[in-house]
């Protein structure tokens, strides 16, 4: 068993998933996360430009800004320097 993801972790793969967009159910899935912490983590998200909100056929799309994958980049890079 893997053990317990950071933050830092989670929000990569949040940002990951969301890349070419996504709805949160498919982010709770694909992030293997709750409802209540994909809304938590999403709230941040925006708040601080990693994701962006879009609307596609009436429905909520979040996609990864280029800041967020900026954040993906750099995050794999410290994580190369770790191992």
């Amino acid at each position: 068993m893997r053990d317990k993801r950071s933050r830092h972790e989670i929000i990569v793969e949040i940002l990951e998933v969301a890349v070419d967009g996504a709805n949160v159910t498919k982010i709770v899935y694909r992030a293997n996360i709750n409802f209540k912490m994909a809304q938590d983590y999403l709230s941040y998200l925006i708040k601080y430009g990693f994701i962006e909100i879009l609307a596609k056929n009436g429905k909520k799309i979040y996609k990864t800004t280029d800041k967020g994958k900026t954040f993906i980049r750099k995050y794999k890079e410290l994580e190369d320097l770790h191992y």
